[in-house]
């Protein structure tokens, strides 16, 4: 995981320009579908879906959690395609899935985010580099109209 960590890291240096030097890794915690709708509602759980399951998340990044932030992420076996695959995260939806997040480590581990008025400013960013890389791995983009909710999801 290290090493795919420090690639996608490198990846959105290269993408960005910005210096990645001296950034330390988050930690990476996958989780059933279950247990990251549990992460995400644990403040308000009488928000939460009554299944237990909210379909659209996918992974949250925590700037708090640990000693360098935390990514909450789907596990690789339970993401679309992941079957197709010697081994899940080899699965490039499941990549940009935790280069979406890597890009908001970024954000804030460089004290970027701390200018933001709303911590939702960073969303435009994550998914149309997100888009990038998969069209850069020739992957068929899961989220029809990228653009569209790039724009709303960094809306306050």
């Amino acid at each position: 995981m290290e090493l795919l960590i420090d690639a996608l890291l490198e990846w959105i240096s290269a993408e960005t320009g910005r210096d990645i030097a001296g950034l330390t890794r988050p930690t990476v915690v996958e989780m059933s579908p279950e247990e990251l709708t549990g992460e995400y509602y644990a403040d308000y759980p009488y928000l939460a879906p009554e299944d237990g399951r909210d379909e659209r998340l996918q992974a949250l990044y925590a700037s708090t959690d640990g000693a360098s932030g935390t990514i909450y992420i789907l596990a690789a076996e339970t993401v679309e395609d992941a079957e197709h695959f010697d081994a899940p995260h080899e699965n490039p939806v499941w990549r940009e899935i935790l280069l979406h997040e890597l890009v908001h480590h970024i954000q804030w581990q460089s004290g970027e985010a701390d200018n933001w008025q709303c911590q939702s400013f960073g969303e435009r960013e994550a998914y149309m580099l997100g888009g990038r890389y998969l069209d850069r791995t020739r992957t068929r983009d899961p989220l029809p109209n990228r653009r569209f909710w790039a724009h709303v999801y960094a809306r306050c």
